[in-house]
């Protein structure tokens, strides 16, 4: 009884609609690359409205997490191409940009871009920001500014800045060594007087054990509060997609169905019937089985007289037999 009532469920189109999504899959932590300026993030945030639309282009290196911010007009490749430029003419081409799958990062003129610098792209599964976390925990850096811009009525460009310089020259909670040291390898001078304008040395072996530790107790707490599992979709399995808008009273899920055809630690490419792909976290799925067919109801049941439950033949009590 209970492997069929569970069967019952699981065939049941409102309940999946409804349901609640797969178990998110255990972290996996990108370490320290062996150089700066080796693998960066790249992202975008905005519009802000309160200045005209503008977006902020933000990049940050894997290794020393130094921070640069740009004011873009929009996220068109004409507009992101002259920042990065602009950066890159005078920190070089970095080997992997990593960045989301929105605009202009899935155009065809950025691919083209990037190959011939020879530079790797790694895209973030869609709706899925986490994997591309590090440019992600800078964004409330950002937010901060602009929030700040718009209380002082400062310049918010100006406010921006402050802040990535801020954060540039502070020592890193995980590294223990400023950002701007670790890129450039030596102090800059800012408000106070530098008193040594030497060359630095930070012991390269311990910085990365330092962001191995940190990265991997990350992994730990997180993947217990977020009750982390290994994918139990896999290729060939069925699965509903979570809406991306959702109304009040609509289900959490669409009940368009699709065909695992890959999957990488839940990231999953998928295949309608028509033939048309979609990529999706696993999160943002649910697994679903063979739906229940309605059963199919007789003229009489359909009219409210279906069969009724067979009862006993009653019997008067031979105790009462004497007063009927």
């Amino acid at each position: 009884m209970p492997g069929d009532a569970e069967n019952w469920v699981k065939a049941c189109r409102i309940c999946a609609a409804n349901g609640k999504p797969e178990k998110p899959t255990p972290m996996l932590r990108t370490f320290a690359p062996d150089a700066v300026w080796e693998t960066i993030a790249v992202d975008f945030n905005g519009p802000y409205s309160r200045f005209g639309g503008i977006y902020i282009l933000l990049l940050v290196d894997y290794r020393s997490r130094y921070v640069i911010a740009r004011p873009v007009k929009s996220t068109s490749f004409e507009h992101t191409k002259a920042v990065l430029e602009e950066i890159f003419d005078k920190e070089g081409f970095p080997k992997t940009i990593k960045s989301d799958n929105g605009p202009p990062f899935n155009g065809e003129d950025y691919r083209l871009y990037c190959s011939e610098r020879d530079i790797v792209n790694q895209f973030s599964t869609p709706l899925f920001p986490q994997q591309n976390g590090l440019a992600e925990t800078y964004m409330k850096m950002v937010n901060k500014a602009m929030a700040a811009a718009v209380t002082s009525g400062n310049n918010y460009n100006e406010e921006l800045q402050a802040a990535v310089r801020a954060h540039n020259a502070a020592t890193h909670a995980v590294t223990q060594v400023p950002p701007e040291e670790v890129m450039f390898g030596r102090k800059i001078k800012r408000g106070l007087p530098l008193l040594n304008r030497a060359r630095t040395h930070h012991d390269e072996n311990l910085l990365n054990e330092r962001d191995r530790k940190a990265k991997l107790r990350g992994k730990s707490l997180e993947d217990s509060r977020r009750s982390a599992r290994e994918c139990r979709v896999k290729p060939g399995d069925v699965v509903i997609v979570e809406r991306q808008i959702r109304a009040k009273g609509d289900s959490r899920f669409n009940l368009k169905r699709y065909t695992v055809l890959e999957e990488k630690n839940g990231s999953l490419l998928l295949v309608d019937d028509g033939g048309a792909t979609l990529k999706r976290h696993v999160t943002q799925t649910k697994k679903v089985y063979k739906w229940a067919e309605n059963p199919k109801l007789s003229s009489d049941e359909s009219a409210g007289h279906g069969h009724k439950r067979p009862k006993r033949e009653k019997k008067t009590p031979s105790h009462l037999r004497d007063f009927v």
